[in-house]
């Protein structure tokens, strides 16, 4: 099976406020205000180590003791919304890749 691989998309303006951060869509001229768990998505997207197991280890660090049991479905949401704003695009990795 080939593993889902995510890169921050073409052009998209990326600035850290503390933990959150705003992002810029060239796309589509929006600016969004994100949280701090997409926030350590996009940067993640940008080194290239963007896989759906990567941010289900960054949700289940910062999610509280009750919202760990659902990281996986939550991460599977969070990704699914950021290429939906087109801020992530999707591309693919080797079988084996875990991250």
């Amino acid at each position: 099976m080939i593993a889902r691989r995510y890169a921050l998309a073409p052009d998209v303006r990326l600035r850290k406020l503390d933990d959150d951060a705003i992002v810029f869509n060239p796309f589509s001229w929006e600016t969004h205000l994100l949280n701090p768990a997409a926030s350590l998505v996009l940067e993640l997207s940008a080194s290239g180590d963007c896989t759906e197991a990567a941010v289900v280890d960054i949700l289940t660090e910062v999610l509280d003791n009750n919202e760990r049991p659902h990281a996986g479905q939550q991460a599977r949401q969070l990704l699914d919304e950021l290429v939906s704003l087109r801020l992530l695009v999707e591309t693919t990795a080797r079988p084996d890749a875990r991250r």
